[in-house]
């Protein structure tokens, strides 16, 4: 751990700070923390509301009263003075707030107090705006704000960086490609996630444009260098199988995976220079394919509709409600990819698979790795490229966070192929 930062630490109050406990998705990582990581953690759930902060504590208790109960923190998160009190006592502060309205606030808190940091905000025309502001502050406060830590993005960006560094192992190949297949994931959208998607398709016109630029997130920019389907939009990968262009967290993780790929090509050259993710769903046949392109495309264009969005807003969960919990608590969520090597000598390349798999669904799967990623950063704090902060990726992680989420129950498998 950088010795700048364990400095800083020591008078702190808590280790972890979780804030936004009484959402959905908080509330599932408040229950997480409870039952995974070690008994003794000093911690704090944060909020607006001191009834529902004390019903959340009462939970928690009746999971394990014998393990260290989190303090309460009423939390005005409009009052800057409330919340910097807060950040400035953690070590590392979850972030599971309404990222369009309050998540630029608690960055820069964070970033201020010197407070390592971890979100699930997948909106990328927002966080180019957190790369823009905040980057740069973040690597000088030496301060590791991760990004997309959840079920959307950790495992992608994982699943990449591992098979990527397999390839250059193995065969001291470069990577030109990671193909990666949404292979198991039931989806039913919390509160949150609704609300999110909602705002997504505000912003304007430029801005959505932008954001569909794979690099658009990259400090550097890629090169295009392969058709990633034929012209269905649809893909044969020998390892993984029919694969079909209808994922709708694509475009979001192929921003994401390339800043990982930008960001590394100073320390870090295993995934090439020409490299490129692309991201599928698995799916049984072609007219399956064809029909998830299909529904994909009229949900992305109907939510640029403001009436769409009035009236989808009367059957979407509101914020701090979502699915069943203990109904999605046995939904398996898995997630695989294949590196291709970088050859131009009209060989077969080789190639590295790689796959991981929870046996919860995708809340159960985000509250995992808000979880385990903070404890990482706590713990060990010991991130890829010897990068002292800013604003990162799950990747930079990396094997140390994988460890964590094996340790929970997850699998994460790598192999050359």
């Amino acid at each position: 751990m950088d010795a700048t930062v364990a400095e800083r630490r020591k008078s702190r109050k808590y280790d972890i700070l979780l804030l936004g406990a009484t959402g959905y998705t908080g509330s599932l990582t408040a229950e997480y923390i409870a039952r995974h990581l070690p008994t003794d953690l000093k911690w704090a759930i944060a909020g607006r509301s001191r009834s529902k902060l004390e019903a959340l504590a009462k939970k928690l208790n009746a999971i394990d009263s014998k393990r260290s109960q989190p303090v309460i923190e009423v939390v005005s998160l409009e009052n800057g003075t409330q919340l910097d009190s807060a950040i400035k006592d953690c070590k590392v502060c979850i972030s599971v707030v309404s990222y369009h309205q309050i998540g630029e606030t608690v960055v820069r808190s964070c970033i201020e107090n010197g407070t390592d940091y971890l979100d699930v905000a997948g909106d990328v025309p927002l966080l180019r705006k957190f790369v823009d502001k905040y980057h740069e502050a973040a690597i000088n406060a030496r301060v590791a704000l991760i990004h997309v830590c959840g079920v959307f993005s950790a495992p992608h960006d994982l699943l990449t960086w591992a098979t990527v560094r397999k390839l250059a192992e193995e065969t001291s190949l470069r990577a030109k490609e990671v193909v990666l297949s949404v292979t198991e994931l039931e989806l039913s959208p919390s509160g949150g996630t609704a609300q999110s998607l909602m705002a997504d398709s505000t912003h304007d016109p430029q801005a959505l444009e932008q954001a569909k630029q794979p690099w658009i997130l990259s400090p550097i920019k890629g090169t295009q260098t392969s058709e990633s389907t034929n012209f269905l939009g649809i893909r044969q990968e020998s390892s993984i199988g029919l694969l079909s262009a209808s994922s709708i967290s694509a475009g979001q993780n192929r921003a994401v995976v390339h800043r990982t790929w930008g960001l590394l090509q100073g320390t870090n050259q295993e995934y090439g220079p020409n490299f490129q993710f692309n991201e599928y769903e698995k799916v049984s046949s072609t007219a399956a394919g064809l029909l998830r392109m299909l529904n994909t495309s009229l949900l992305n264009t109907l939510l640029g509709f403001k009436l769409f969005r009035s009236i989808a807003k009367l059957f979407l969960p509101a914020p701090g409600e979502g699915p069943d919990v203990e109904k999605t608590r046995y939904s398996r969520v898995k997630f695989e990819a294949v590196a291709i090597a970088d050859v131009n000598d009209g060989s077969v390349p080789p190639r590295a698979y790689a796959s991981f798999s929870y046996p919860s669904g995708a809340y159960h799967t985000t509250a995992l790795f808000l979880a385990q990623g903070a404890a990482s950063l706590l713990y060990t704090r010991s991130l890829e490229g010897r990068i002292a902060g800013g604003c990162l990726t799950p990747a930079f992680l990396g094997d140390d966070l994988i460890r964590w989420v094996q340790e929970a129950g997850a699998t994460f498998k790598v192999n050359l192929i």
